[in-house]
């Protein structure tokens, strides 16, 4: 019988033992375990990095070790870093683990530090090995304070158009002008000009000088507008005209084309020397039938890399994605869409065939002699925006001429209201977007696209202007309602920049537009040929998708479409872009190559639309909406979430893409993502029309009552002040489809706060980022509304947090009240 079999268990369990210790019967005992660390040994704080403490045994001989840290440096932590662990537990045979520490980016002008970590006692049979401390070094970022001087309005001014006309012997104009000069400066006059030279360069001719009182801010008295007329019969005729009215307090009379103190128009004139008024076709002969010769160069439809008449082309791919909808001549037949904009040329060659005769409607007859009623023809030389628009959305296919639109068999109507000199905009708005019948009959339309915006600090839709849209979503389009969509804003970085934070989220906040706080709108930003975030795009909670919206032609590829027919005229003329290739591409001057913005990419986007309506006519808006936003592709994956602390406490001033408990996936840069066209086509077809359950908006959630609250907001600290509400008795099925926020804080300069909202499932929503511009100088809040879209799908009922941060020293503040709203439906 063997030995081993003989012996009772714990006696070949000691036997065993014994031989170990011996070394197999002889050998020396085994080397104790020793522990060492590892680091990187420099970090820069810009990185906001996460640094990762490797603890390493030299066996895995072991039975489980715990291994203390300790640190010091020159680093303050929880301050300056965080460390997630002060014991690294080694499992039993393993030969390594590790914690990670969180070093924080601020903004203080500290210096380089350095972070110091060290084994503590470590029990058991382990010790220390040589490596037992590791030195990190932080290198300091870039130090901020924000400035909060209130800027001088001395030298400043602002020119308002108030009343343009057009007769047939003269072009007359007035413009209400406020001055702000210092009491020991030099008097301000309006000057007015004209010249047949764009560029002002030569042929300059005055047209009036006026001293202009400095305006009264005790008494905000407005003066009488100045009147300027200027006759056609000093004109020679068949010219281009242009008019500039500017501000000057000094004998250079030099203007800035930007300057709020300035304003520019133009005008041609025909054989007669009357002012052309009226849309006229080119005498060169297009539209005759074949491919069109700029569909190539197209990149937001097909993308293969093309430069588009810029030095170097995009990523395959970054379009509509849309090859297989041009292959089955999906194009949006039977939809009508409405441009709601400064004008529509239709009699352009390629968005002629597309316009419904007689609904387009001109807001200028009767100012405008020559004008007809339903021509929104733009005399300006140069541009029409309007036009350009359109051919981004509805330009002709296969005629042989330009290039196309999204849906190219669309039936187009334009209303000409995006003008400086229409006498009552708002009541023109309301009548272009479904709120008439008949001059014009926009209530007709299916479609409408908003390419302009206004940004007002803290401020909320008119009230008519919600029950206009509240009206069109539910009653138009026999009841499936109308589609609003609305261009985001291009105001990415329109602002003298207060803080390196700008950089990564946005001098101004897409929510600024108080008109696109409402659910019933589809925000749309823009991404460029690359796959990314156009440079001016603004971000924000509120946007739903982005389009191709380019870089203009400049930064890179912008968007091909039409512009004012003829070689003298177009925007794009003035500031170069114009399509190149003479005779063979652009033969009349018909297009441009250098359009943009997010101008560009809700036409973008409601063309597609479009295309989604002639392939299921069936569909509601919020079917639509729901479509896009389950299609819609994730682009600029690894964008990482933009973080900071300030006072020692880390703030998230956005988020990388979240993934919501409904499983959508949302980014505030780029809302959903980037619209698939192919994939919601696909996604239309098996769809279920109406059902998506009753859209119903919810009663207010106010946080703590009716008479408000008075919760202290720390200065200048990132952890801000938080609170939660209670979220009951909404149907357990609900939805969310929109949340709303209203909020009101006690602050003297609110642009220093950041609002951000989490849901019961944990997703954040950052509703309104610090720093935004539009706040400077806004003393706090005022029961201001802000829409988020990152809550779609997940359910309203239960515990809601809100974080207030305030994030620059000097200005204490207080949240006041807050108060959310649901819309949703039950999916």
């Amino acid at each position: 019988m063997a030995l081993a079999s003989a012996l009772r268990p714990s006696a070949a369990l000691a036997c065993a033992l014994l031989l170990c210790a011996c070394g197999g019967g002889g050998g020396e005992p085994a080397p104790p375990v020793t522990v060492s660390l590892s680091a990187v040994a420099e970090v820069s704080e810009e990185s906001n990095a996460r640094v990762r403490i490797h603890v390493r045994a030299s066996s895995t001989s072991h039975r489980g070790l715990e291994v203390p840290l300790e640190f010091s440096g020159t680093a303050t932590r929880d301050r300056d870093y965080a460390a997630d662990s002060d014991v690294v537990v080694l499992p039993p045979n393993a030969p390594a683990a590790g914690t990670s520490i969180d070093v924080y980016r601020d903004f203080d002008a500290e210096g380089d530090e350095t972070i110091v970590i060290g084994l503590g006692p470590i029990g058991g049979a382990a010790q220390p090995g040589p490596a037992s401390q590791v030195t990190i070094t932080v290198l300091d970022g870039v130090a901020a304070t924000v400035d909060k001087t209130p800027e001088e309005l001395e030298d400043e001014g602002l020119i308002l158009p108030a009343v343009l006309a057009v007769t047939e012997a003269s072009v007359d104009f007035t413009v209400l002008a406020l001055t702000f000069p210092a009491p020991d400066g030099p008097p301000v006059q309006l000057v007015a000009e004209w010249s047949s030279d764009p560029e002002f360069a030569a042929d300059v001719n005055e047209l009036g000088v006026f001293d202009v009182p400095a305006f009264d801010l005790d008494t905000m008295v407005f003066f009488p507008p100045f009147s300027l007329s200027l006759p056609l019969a000093v004109l020679p005729p068949q010219g281009s005209y242009f008019v500039r009215v500017y501000l000057d307090d000094s004998m250079s009379r030099t203007v800035a084309e930007d300057d709020f103190g300035a304003f520019r128009f133009s005008f041609a004139t025909d054989a007669g020397g009357r002012v052309v008024t009226s849309c006229r076709s080119p005498s060169g002969t297009q539209g005759a039938g074949g491919p069109d010769p700029l569909f190539g160069e197209q990149w937001h439809l097909v993308n293969t890399g093309q430069a588009a008449f810029t030095p170097a082309g995009g990523t395959p791919g970054a379009d509509l994605r849309m090859s297989d909808a041009i292959r089955d001549g999906l194009n949006g037949e039977g939809v009508r869409l409405a441009v709601v904009d400064t004008g529509l040329e239709i009699c352009h060659p390629d968005l002629a065939a597309s316009v419904e005769p007689g609904q387009s409607f001109n807001f200028f007859f009767g100012l405008v002699a020559g004008a007809s009623l339903t021509d929104p023809f733009n005399f300006d030389v140069l541009g029409d925006h309007g036009t350009s628009v359109a051919g981004v959305a509805a330009a002709v296919a296969n005629n042989g001429a330009g290039g196309r639109g999204v849906a190219p068999d669309v039936s187009l109507r334009g209303y000409n209201v995006g003008t400086l000199f229409l006498a009552d905009p708002e009541l023109g708005l309301m009548q272009s977007l479904g709120g008439s019948s008949s001059f014009p009959d926009s209530a007709g339309a299916h479609v409408f696209n908003m390419s302009f915006g206004t940004v007002l600090p803290a401020q909320n839709s008119e009230p008519d202007f919600v029950r206009l849209l509240q009206m069109g979503t539910s009653e138009l389009r026999s009841g499936l309602g109308a589609l609003y969509v609305k261009a985001a804003g291009n105001e990415f970085g329109v602002c003298a920049s207060r803080h390196p934070l700008h950089a990564e989220i946005g001098c101004l906040n897409a929510n600024s537009d108080p008109d696109q706080n409402l659910p019933y709108m589809i925000n749309v930003g823009a991404f460029n040929a690359d796959d990314v975030k156009s440079s001016y795009s603004s971000a924000g909670a509120n946007l739903w998708v982005v389009a191709p919206g380019g870089e203009g032609g400049y930064g890179g590829p912008g968007i091909i479409t039409t512009d004012q027919a003829g070689t003298a005229k177009g925007f794009a003329r003035a500031g170069g872009g114009a399509v190149p290739g003479g005779g063979l591409i652009d033969p009349e001057g018909d297009y441009t190559a250098a359009f943009g913005g997010t101008s560009s990419a809700a036409p973008a986007a409601a063309g597609a639309m479009a295309v989604l309506l002639g392939v299921s006519p069936e569909l509601t808006w919020r079917d639509v909406k729901h479509i896009l936003a389950s299609t819609a592709r994730q682009i600029d994956p690894d964008r990482e979430e933009v973080r900071a602390a300030f006072n020692g406490r880390p703030y998230v001033a956005q988020h990388a893409w979240q993934t919501n408990a409904a499983g959508y996936r949302f980014h505030n840069w780029y809302g959903f993502g980037a619209l698939a066209l192919d994939d919601a086509v696909a996604m239309a077809r098996t769809h279920v029309p109406a059902s998506l359950g009753a859209f119903t908006e919810s009663p207010w959630f106010p946080a703590s009552g009716e008479m408000g609250m008075d919760m202290p907001i720390p200065d200048g600290d990132g952890a801000g002040v938080t609170d939660t509400l209670s979220v009951a008795g909404l149907p357990e099925t609900a939805a969310i489809e929109a949340v709303v926020l209203e909020i009101s804080v006690d602050h003297a300069y609110a642009s220093d706060l950041g609002v951000t909202i989490t849901s019961p499932a944990g997703t954040s929503s950052v509703l309104n980022p610090p720093f935004n511009s539009v706040l400077d100088q806004i003393p706090g809040l005022r029961q201001w509304r802000l829409l988020s879209n990152a809550f779609y799908g997940e359910a309203p009922n239960g515990e809601w947090q809100i974080q207030v941060a305030d994030l620059a020293p000097a200005d204490e503040g207080a949240l006041r009240s807050w108060r959310l709203r649901f819309h949703y439906g039950e999916h």
